[in-house]
């Protein structure tokens, strides 16, 4: 059977140091099917409906924040990602924090997860085998120099760039106009940094977009100021 979706995990790392307490991004990836050849994305239909992704953490892992997404806390320390719909072609991202505890070095489990959805115009609902997720436990130091996964921080300073400007509307609402603008830049300028190093136009773009922003409401409140 052709499943109507096909997700891809990455960590930010592989491999994660024993010897003390770790941060670590899971980004999370989604595709509808492939539309088909010479199709126009107007075409394109919704594959699937009420996605759900159920995530189980071994013990020697904690859940800290989601980017891009609400969840609810299940029980047997599980989490439930509620994800909407998905049209043909279309990709989806969040990314997950969690904290990897010290243990022993070695290969260990460190999540499971399951997908369920509906068909457009079915009821039943679909299941994906439980996919489990390993990380490596090293010594070796060399792992505490080793930088962010490029895709994974691609997409989840893009996944930021949303939370960052909601964040920077509430503190304008208040009067803290400065620490929004602050915000703002320092985003901003983080995704440029990024895209220079790298090439990537679509960080590139996220970039201008908020300087974009920044300086609309520079002019905003110029005007407010002068009373025009």
């Amino acid at each position: 059977m052709i499943e109507s979706i096909h997700p891809v995990f990455t960590w930010s790392q592989n491999r994660i140091f024993a010897g003390g307490n770790r941060n670590v991004i899971l980004l999370v990836e989604w595709k509808g099917n492939i539309p088909a050849e010479h199709s126009r994305p107007s075409s394109y239909k919704v594959v699937a409906r009420e996605i759900e992704l159920r995530v189980w953490l071994e013990p020697h892992v904690t859940f800290k924040r989601s980017y891009g997404c609400e969840f609810e806390v299940g029980e047997g320390r599980s989490l439930l990602l509620k994800l909407g719909k998905i049209k043909t072609g279309q990709r989806k991202f969040i990314a997950l924090e969690f904290n990897i505890s010290t243990t022993i070095a070695g290969r260990y489990e460190a999540l499971s997860l399951q997908w369920k959805y509906k068909k457009p115009t079915v009821e039943r609902v679909q299941e994906l085998p439980v996919k489990v997720l390993e990380l490596e436990y090293t010594h070796h130091t060399q792992v505490l120099s080793e930088s962010c996964c490029f895709h994974v921080e691609k997409h989840l300073e893009l996944l930021k760039t949303a939370e960052t400007i909601e964040e920077a509307s509430t503190l304008q609402n208040k009067g803290q106009h400065s620490q929004a603008h602050e915000m703002l830049c320092r985003h901003a300028d983080k995704l440029l940094l990024l895209a220079v190093r790298s090439g990537d136009p679509l960080l590139l773009k996220e970039a201008e977009m908020l300087y974009k922003q920044i300086g609309f409401e520079y002019q905003k409140r110029g005007k407010t100021a002068t009373g025009n």
